[in-house]
């Protein structure tokens, strides 16, 4: 059957990119056609809707490598991780790829360990960073999510009047905070740690080859708004041996607003909100499911120390805490997963050899495939995932776990107990709204879900 359908797409394959890409994508799906017959579930996902968006992805960054004459690529734990093994086999099949000189790196950075060394007074700006978040709960939140240790800025809040677990609104405007701020005592404290942590990072990078006036290294991660990379400018684009640095994501926000007048670059290959459309507002609505599909097992990445030998190295969260108990229980469904993924990658560099076009000819299909996986999930791909994949952490410094999709039974238990409130925040909790609403089973729901999308896009 699969095979009938790749050489009925032969035809329309010549005139338009999209359905190039659906003639590729039909020819690797039909490669592996028997093998999907009895596989897991979890596993034919991997296959089907994951691993065509991430083999375009990377080989995307290929050419971006070979064409920017780029003198070394990091790939930024903990999404990196699955990058750099579809990296590594697309590597052994392109020509441009043998052609890259480009030496490569795993760098054990996320957002939480990186921030405090791009913070060396507290200011409005972290205030203003957690107002967004989901169930934020105020300074506690703010310091967290710096790296700051709140027992010892607990004493000096309190001595300002400020309840440390209380949520902020407008922190213009409350003169408690402004003071907490102004206090010699609270900025001399954050920067001493900020020190710390600045040295130390520095050192780590340096051993991840990524220091050189004239050098060029890029950054391969899922992206999205691209913290990691403000905060290394931040840090120290001051600084003479500070490498030109480019920024090759799978997605692209609105970015931080150092970044759009930086002398580093970024670029979002599947999608960027510069080139805007419905299909890169459906990828954005649930970055959290292309998280979880690229993430390494190990632990996120908290910190950095300072070993007796001058060495620095990571410092991972904790495996006792609750967010990490969480993640354990999903590696071995995600396992399953990116084998899936793994294995449409290396059906996709046979294919993209003999084809010889850019990746990029394929990026109209893979936005239309991101589309019907994240808005028309089906409900057994939203069970599998709200069930298999269950919850996820956030990297900023808070030891919770939150829902990629609410399953069905769990909301129709706090329904049916009149936890209307508690049902409502659930829903919005979950990072995956379309498969939730899908869940509901309610007959026309979803429906109206995603009309009010494209009606208000």
């Amino acid at each position: 059957m699969r095979h009938s359908l790749s050489s009925v797409l032969a035809k329309p394959a010549k005139s338009s990119d999209f359905w190039r890409g659906a003639a590729l994508y039909e020819q690797c799906m039909a490669n592996h056609e028997h093998s999907l017959k009895d596989a897991d579930s979890l596993y034919a996902y991997g296959y089907e809707l994951m691993g065509m968006s991430y083999s375009v992805y990377v080989h995307q960054v290929i050419e971006q490598v070979a064409a920017l004459d780029i003198d070394h690529v990091i790939f930024v734990a903990r999404e990196g991780y699955l990058f750099k093994e579809i990296y590594r086999m697309l590597q052994a099949g392109l020509p441009e790829a043998r052609r890259a000189k480009a030496t490569t790196s795993y760098a054990y950075l996320s957002r939480l360990s990186t921030f405090l060394a791009s913070t060396p007074q507290l200011t409005t700006r972290e205030i203003e960073l957690i107002t967004y978040k989901f169930n934020q709960k105020g300074l506690w939140s703010a310091l967290k999510y710096v790296g700051l240790p709140v027992e010892e800025f607990q004493p000096l809040a309190e001595a300002h009047g400020i309840e440390i677990r209380q949520p902020v609104r407008a922190y213009w405007n409350d003169q408690k905070l402004i003071g907490f701020l102004n206090d010699h005592r609270v900025q001399d404290k954050v920067w001493l740690y900020h020190k710390q942590a600045y040295d130390n990072l520095y050192t780590y990078l340096e051993q991840c080859q990524f220091w050189g006036k004239h050098r060029k290294v890029a950054l391969v991660d899922i992206g999205w708004d691209g913290t990691i990379q403000d905060n290394l400018v931040r840090s120290f684009n001051h600084l003479p041996e500070f490498p030109l640095v480019h920024g090759l994501y799978f997605g692209r926000r609105n970015m931080k607003p150092v970044l759009r007048y930086s002398g580093s670059f970024s670029n979002g290959f599947v999608f960027d909100r510069r080139n805007y459309d419905i299909n890169g507002e459906s990828i954005q609505s649930c970055a959290t499911l292309f998280e979880k599909g690229a993430g390494a097992p190990h632990a996120s990445t908290v910190g950095h120390r300072r070993l007796e030998d001058s060495s620095v190295r990571p410092v991972f969260k904790s495996e006792e805490s609750h967010s990490r108990q969480g993640e354990v229980a999903a590696d071995p469904a995600v396992a399953v997963m990116q084998q899936g993924a793994l294995d449409f990658a290396s059906q996709y560099v046979r294919q993209a050899e003999q084809s010889a076009l850019p990746a990029v000819t394929y990026a109209p299909f893979v936005r239309g495939l991101l589309t019907r996986q994240v808005v028309f999930p089906t409900r057994q791909e939203a069970q599998l995932i709200a069930h298999r994949l269950g919850e996820f952490s956030e990297d900023m410094g808070e030891d919770t776990l939150r829902s990629v999709a609410v399953t069905s039974s769990d909301l129709w238990q706090l329904l049916k107990a009149g936890k209307i409130k508690v049902a409502r925040r659930r829903i919005s909790g979950s990072t995956w709204r379309s498969a939730t609403v899908k869940l509901l089973g309610i007959p026309g729901v979803h429906l109206l879900f995603v009309l009010k999308r494209f009606l208000f896009f």
